[in-house]
């Protein structure tokens, strides 16, 4: 049975070695409802931009896209994951990178799995609705930002403004709104709307 702290969450896994990325895997199927695995930061970036994961666990050196990067593309997007950084290297430069990057936590290969599970109890206990995004819909899973973005379209705003609220193009919010309507089996901005109206949801 699958811890209820974490069974609404999704997490992505971006290693490049096959062995500890299988370990990790196999782990976290136990406690995550969703979980996604890239091998290295360029697919590991496509997969954030596509799920928006609550948590990413994530080397730093890695081919194609560092992990550092890879979350600096991320916070571009406007995604608000929570990035755990898992690198062999001591060497106090990456983890003041990581740090000075705005990661949550990190650790030293090989991951000890106790302090991994600490680390991700302390952040989801302590986190704000941005930081652990994962928002269910009558069983649907919408990123907190689909989410905001889904109450907008049913309170008839605009996609213009709602671009404009977070600060995103236009065409962003265009990929949210389908993203939106694909998890929800919807179809149009009028479902969306009948959908909130029933649920009470505005």
């Amino acid at each position: 049975m699958k811890n209820r702290l974490y069974q609404n969450l999704s997490v992505l896994i971006v290693e490049d070695e096959a062995m500890a990325m299988d370990e990790l895997k196999e782990i976290l199927n136990i406690f995550f409802g969703y979980v996604h695995i890239a091998k290295d930061g360029c697919e590991g970036l496509e997969l954030i931009d596509k799920f928006h994961p609550d948590i990413i666990i994530t080397d730093i050196q890695m081919p194609c896209m560092d992990g550092l990067e890879m979350m600096s593309e991320a916070k571009k997007l406007s995604i608000n994951s929570v990035f755990i950084f898992a690198t062999a290297f001591s060497d106090t430069k990456y983890l003041l990178n990581a740090i000075n990057n705005q990661a949550h936590a990190y650790l030293i290969k090989p991951i000890n799995f106790d302090k991994l599970f600490e680390k991700i109890d302390n952040i989801v206990q302590t986190s704000d609705s941005k930081d652990i995004s994962s928002v269910k819909l009558l069983d649907k899973e919408l990123s907190s930002r689909e989410h905001e973005v889904f109450l907008d379209i049913a309170r008839g705003i605009k996609p213009s403004s709602i671009a404009q609220k977070y600060n995103v193009k236009a065409k962003t919010i265009s990929t949210y709104r389908k993203r939106i309507l694909e998890k929800m089996c919807l179809n149009s901005n009028a479902e969306i709307i009948r959908y909130a109206l029933k649920n009470s949801l505005i």
